[in-house]
């Protein structure tokens, strides 16, 4: 199982908003509220919802909710799952790869491939995931997956628990600066500002100046990738 270019990841899903008749709002229900609100975040993939924005969403009052959520992070806590769910090309097919019996080099990329794809595609999902002081539990069981495919590459112990932390910290990291500024618009202001640099500093950026313009953010991330396999490979042959 080889991941795909990202952007073969980030296909739209076909989530609509409920359809409403003129007069009579459609009758409230779990998924129904999800399905809302991913549809808002399909138009505002940036905007963290609120009570007030998805009651207007489904044409509710915000009171209308409470029968159906305990809370605020008890909807949320279902569209991430949604989310990290949705399609066969997203984490559930690294949970099918490991079904499959893949390598665990394949199902590492994989994992890693497909939550850069989702978190991308819904931005807000990185602020949904840790709110409030706490952690969603739809987040956990993507990530518990993680820590599978680790298990399966045969480490254990405390090089186990490093190396999930490792990979999802550093995979987590990576796609919350892509997604608060691309990797192009990274490489353009930094070009932009090199004449201000001193000439010892512009000497020493001359042997990467023209392979930084060169790289692009799928290659980058596969890079990463390749490091996080070397990674366990390391653990393994130390263990």
């Amino acid at each position: 199982m080889s991941p795909g270019r990202t952007g073969d990841r980030r296909r739209r899903l076909a989530f609509t908003a409920p359809s409403r008749r003129r007069g009579r709002p459609a009758r409230l229900s779990r998924p129904l509220v999800v399905d809302a609100v991913v549809a808002l975040l399909e138009r505002e993939p940036n905007e963290v919802p609120t009570i007030a924005r998805i009651a207007r969403e489904v044409d509710a009052v915000p009171a209308a909710l409470y029968r159906h959520f305990e809370s605020l992070d008890d909807i949320l806590d279902g569209v991430v799952a949604r989310i990290l769910e949705a399609s066969q090309s997203g984490l559930a097919a690294s949970q099918s790869g490991l079904e499959d019996g893949a390598p665990w080099t394949d199902q590492l990329a994989s994992w890693m491939h497909d939550l850069r794809g989702h978190l991308l595609r819904y931005p807000a999902v990185l602020a949904l995931i840790g709110r409030s002081g706490r952690t969603s539990p739809a987040w956990l069981e993507a990530s518990s997956t993680l820590v599978e495919i680790l298990e399966r590459a045969g480490l254990s112990g405390r090089d186990l628990a490093t190396s999930y932390l490792w990979i999802l910290e550093t995979t987590v990291g990576l796609v919350m600066q892509e997604a608060a500024l691309p990797l192009p618009e990274q490489i353009a202001s930094a070009r932009a500002s090199r004449h201000e640099l001193g000439d010892a500093a512009r000497a020493r950026f001359a042997p990467i100046a023209h392979e930084l313009e060169r790289i692009d953010a799928d290659d980058f991330f596969s890079f990463a990738v390749e490091q996080a396999t070397a990674i366990v490979a390391l653990r393994l042959s130390a263990a």
